[in-house]
């Protein structure tokens, strides 16, 4: 889902702390898958053909991918929730996740950073302080 449309639905303090449980989930899936594979290839036995060696070559395999593709996740979603928390205190009298969305939009030309980290990084919110009013965008 769009971090602007979440945002908005939840509140920044709940979004970001369902991130980083998202992203944190993702690293012990990683963790685990890392175990397992070291596990199953300490256990294989090349020489001995048969089922029992294929099955746990593939699980290895199978671990493999799940244990990437949750490190990518798990760096991705951190690399946004920190973008976007970065800029979550106001400038102006530093009250941390205490603002107002106004508007949202993604950005037509992207910068580097953004295309880096993630495709959806080029969102960004305009909000308005709720304690003094200041008025910023954020990510930038």
């Amino acid at each position: 889902m769009d971090p602007t449309a979440s945002i908005q639905r939840l509140g920044f303090r709940k979004w970001y702390e369902r991130e980083l449980i998202k992203c944190h989930a993702a690293l012990v899936t990683c963790f685990l898958c890392g175990i397992t594979v070291a596990a199953l290839l300490e256990q294989v036995e090349i020489v001995e053909f048969g089922w029992r060696p294929l099955s746990m070559l593939a699980i290895v395999f199978f671990a493999s991918l799940l244990g990437w593709a949750s490190w990518r996740s798990y760096i991705t979603v951190l690399q946004r929730a920190e973008r976007y928390g970065e800029r979550s205190s106001c400038p102006n009298c530093r009250a941390y996740a205490r603002f107002r969305v106004i508007d949202t939009g993604i950005d037509t030309y992207p910068s580097q950073a953004a295309e880096a980290v993630a495709p959806l990084q080029s969102a960004w919110l305009k909000v308005v302080c709720r304690k003094c009013g200041t008025g910023w965008r954020m990510p930038e």
